[in-house]
Order: C-alpha cells, then structure tokens, then sequence
C-alpha cells in the first residue's frame, strides 16, 4: 500500500489495444503511477504519440529506456514522454539546456 510501480508488460500491451477505461481499471488497482518501456521492442514501436496520450489520459507516466542519442531524445521529448533512462547523462543534460531546462553548469574533470 501507497508503494508507486509500474506497469507490467501486459498493462503496457492493453495500453497500446484495450480500451482505456480497462487500463485505468488494471493501473489504478495496482497503484502503477508510470510506464517503463523500451522505444522497441524487436519490430514494434512501443512509443508513439498515441501511446504516450492513451498513458497520460490513465494518468500514466511514460519513462522510455535506454536512449543516448541526442536525435532519439528530442524525438522522445516531443511525444511528450515523462522520464528518458540513459547511459549518456551528459547528452541527455545537453539536450534538456537545449531545451530551455534550468541546469546549473557542467562539471568539468
């Protein structure tokens, strides 16, 4: 109880194909406040525009991983996902200054 998860891979296949109101009924029970996927998964786009809309109407956030192309993150910031897991924190800092984020300086070593 009051412990926030994610969904499970088949909550995030009934985001992408059931009706809206059989997520809210699968998230809300489990208290899964995000969805962490992979942009692909083999040929199938997962993200999307509309899967990112069908998430944020449930009141899901969309964390997509593991992105380290600058190109990929801007894309995946423009579909409005919520959260982006990369092993390139400095690109990532880069493209969110770009972006017009307040970040304070990059410590050089």
């Amino acid at each position: 109880p009051g412990l926030a998860t994610a969904l499970s891979p088949v909550e995030v296949a009934l985001l992408r194909l059931a009706p809206l109101r059989r997520l809210q009924a699968c998230g809300a029970r489990r208290g899964a406040v995000a969805a962490q996927v992979p942009e692909r998964r083999g040929r199938v786009r997962v993200v999307t525009r509309g899967f990112v809309e069908r998430a944020h109407a449930a009141g899901i956030l969309v964390h997509v991983w593991t992105v380290d192309s600058a190109v990929d993150m801007h894309r995946l910031l423009d579909l409005g996902v919520d959260g982006i897991v990369t092993d390139r924190p400095d690109v990532l800092r880069d493209v969110l200054v770009e972006r017009g984020a307040p970040w304070p300086p990059a410590v050089s070593s």
